[in-house]
Formats: structure tokens, sequence, C-alpha cells
């Protein structure tokens, strides 16, 4: 057990050394960090046709783009275009930009929670789009491309709901009501005033009904309330309040919806989905959060934190993180987010019979982080299927083999597993 807790010991290390690189690492590798600007896009229907609006943002955070000190300012240029197309087709419609941007401090010039909002809107039929942005850093000429699909080729019946989200204000026009956008990041716990999700989509003339409940992430109801309307315009656009003290609980909830009208049923959800002080964002659950340690927790502290009571986890969560926050005298734990950004990406990728934090691959990514290389073998006659990670930092390697082509990698010697779980 010494050994072991010496290994998670030095993980822990290894994280906080790549925490402070990644803080002190030079411009030469901004052209990584230009592929870390935000798009989203959201559907409402058009009050004047039978098209669909696309409401497509893209928002530039100050620390992707390389600011050149000019006298006492800081200063930085960026081209930004956003596109959409069909399919298999043409352009459907294209937006560009060409901004500059001037501080005179340089803490906000590598900001990552600074940033400059684009607004483009398309109106198109049912069909199959891609909306494609590129972000030009004018300065380094470091580039960034990101495609993402938008598939309403099924959103061609007599009724529809099309993209549900929270709205967010900021002055400007952005589709909506004027100073209303979409939510882009959670609600701040100790901010949230009048949590409104936007609803709207394709009704026949004549009444119909929509019901709101909201979920826990165990799928506990919380609140549940129906709601009757009537439109003759062929579209609808609503928008409903959930009460505070609801949208309090807990950290991430789901918000269902369900369109009813002669018989017929639509659905659409949206996350509502908190940030407490001290807590990483990508936490949706404590209780799951507390599971997800079970690596890098010593015997007696699983004890404490997984037999807790539940008004008492949170506490002793941030008791723990608190304790090991790299840089103590800001705002955020970067280690903590380390951790569960690797916690979300075993999730996503490492599925098989369990969780993706569960299998090897996971633990292994959760404590070591992304191999320095990779070494794949597929041979689909001999059905053998293996990876071997290396770790050059720490003069290690990992096997894993997947005995029946499922995508079940397991590690071929057993590095450290927990039995509580």
């Amino acid at each position: 057990m010494k050994k072991i807790n010496n290994i998670i010991l030095y993980s822990f290390i290894i994280l906080i050394s790549y925490l402070n690189a990644q803080a002190l690492r030079p411009n030469s590798l901004q052209k990584e960090l230009i592929r870390q600007y935000g798009v989203s896009f959201y559907t409402i229907a058009d009050t004047n046709s039978d098209s669909i609006r696309v409401l497509s943002y893209l928002s530039v955070p100050n620390n992707v783009l390389q600011f050149i000190k000019n006298n006492q300012n800081f200063e930085a240029g960026y081209e930004a275009t956003i596109s959409i197309k069909e399919k298999k087709g043409s352009q459907v419609g294209r937006k560009n930009w060409v901004n500059k941007l001037i501080t005179d401090k340089y803490l906000e010039s590598i900001s990552k929670k600074i940033y400059t909002i684009h607004f483009a809107e398309f109106k198109v039929p049912v069909g199959s789009y891609i909306i494609s942005t590129e972000l030009l850093d004018k300065d380094s000429n470091n580039s960034g491309l990101r495609s993402k699909e938008l598939n309403l080729s099924k959103k061609n019946g007599e009724i529809e709901i099309y993209s549900t989200f929270f709205v967010d204000y900021l002055a400007g026009n952005w589709g909506l009501n004027v100073n209303e956008i979409p939510l882009f990041q959670n609600f701040h716990s100790d901010k949230i005033i009048r949590p409104t999700v936007f609803i709207s989509g394709k009704v026949k003339p004549g009444p119909y009904e929509l019901e709101v409940k909201v979920l826990t992430v165990k799928k506990k109801e919380l609140w549940k309330k129906t709601f009757q309307s009537e439109s003759n315009k062929g579209y609808f656009y609503q928008r409903i309040i959930i009460p505070e003290e609801i949208a309090k609980q807990g950290l991430r909830k789901r918000v269902d919806i369900v369109l009813k009208q002669e018989g017929e049923k639509k659905k659409s959800s949206v996350i509502l989905a908190l940030s407490r002080e001290g807590i990483s964002g990508s936490i949706g659950d404590i209780s799951q959060a507390i599971q997800n340690m079970r690596y890098i927790l010593e015997d007696n502290e699983w004890k404490k934190l997984s037999k807790s009571k539940n008004e008492d986890q949170e506490t002793l969560f941030l008791e723990y993180w608190s304790s090991r926050d790299p840089t103590p005298k800001t705002p955020d734990n970067e280690l903590m987010n380390e951790y569960f950004s690797r916690v979300n990406y075993s999730n996503a990728n490492f599925k098989s019979y369990s969780k993706g934090w569960k299998t090897d691959m996971g633990m292994v990514y959760i404590l070591f982080g992304p191999p320095d290389d990779l070494e794949v073998y597929n041979d689909p006659l001999s059905r053998v299927y293996s990876q071997r990670w290396h770790y050059y930092r720490i003069n290690k390697f990992f096997d894993f083999v997947d005995e029946q082509g499922f995508g079940d990698y397991r590690l071929s010697t057993p590095f450290y597993r927990g039995q509580s779980w």
C-alpha cells in the first residue's frame, strides 16, 4: 500500500508540474491554444417563414491570442469567420470580422475569462448543414478551424421543438430580445436570478401545452409544471422561469420539455448547471466526484469522504482540494480542474462495459494524463488488439489488450484497482 501511495503522490507532483508548465508556456506553443476558442449555435423558429433561424456565436478569449506590447499597451489583431453550408452542397451563408484588441493591463491580455463574442444569424430550410468557424491571429499567423454538423433533416413535422437553452443577459442584439443571449456557461450559484429557459418550435394553429420537469442527476423529480397556450401563427416562442429554490439545489440538473398537441409529442432537454466557488465547473455531483477520486484517496480519506452524510460531503470535498491547491491565492484550483477534466475525458473516450473512468485506460489517463507516445497494434485476423502507452517523464509504459475486439482494453499487468467499487 505504501508503494501505491507513493505512485499516486508522484502522479500528483506530475500534475502540479504540468500545470506550472502550462502557466509558463511560451508563445511558440500558441498554435495549439488558438484552437480553444468557443463555438455555439442554436436553432429557433422563424416568425416570417417556414425556415429555421440558426443563431451562431464565436467567443474569442484573450488568452488564445498573441498580444504585442506597444508603448504602454498590449495589442492583438485577428480575423474571425462563421460560415454555413449544405452537407452535400454549396455555401448558404458567411460572415467575417476583423478586430483589434487593446488593453493596458498584462493580466487582461492573458485572461481566459475576458472574451469577445461574434454573432451571425442564418435562415435555412430543413436539411443537414456544416457550420465552420475560423480564427486567424494576425500577429503570429496561427489559425484554428472548427466544424460542427447541424442535422435538421428530421425537423419536418407539423409540431417540432428546436434548441432549448437558458437565457443570459448582455448588452446588444444577439438574435433574441434586446440584451438577451443564450447562456454559454454554468450559472453562478450565488448570482442565479430568475433562471429562464427559452423554448421555440412549430405548432398547428390552436391550443398546445408544454410540460416542464426538473430532474436531479439521479433522475429524482424536483419540479414539474404544465403550461397551456395557444397559437394561430404556426410557431411559438416561450420563456419559462425555473424557481430559484429548485435551480439552486445541487450542481447539475436536467430540464425535460415535452410539447403536446392533438395527441402528438415532441421532447427536448437542457442541462441546468451551477458553478460554485472552489468547485470545478466540470463537476455535476459531489457524491459522484468523490467516487471519481478513488484512485488518489488513501484508505482513511476514502472512508471519511465516501461514508459521510450528503450535507457534509461538499465541506469535506472542499477541505481536501483546498489543502492541495497549487495556487491558493487565485480563484481556480488548477489541480482539481485538471483531475476532473481527465475524468470527463475518460468517460467520453474510454467507455466499455463500465463507465470510462472505471476502465483501465481511464485509470491510467486520470493518474498520469495523456501518454507521451502511443503504439497501436491491430490484427483482425488473429483478433489481437493492443496499445502501449509510453510515459517518458516517469520512465514507465502501460500495455493494454482488447481480447474480444470490442474496445474493452485492459492492462496486461494489473497496476492498481480499488476494492470499494
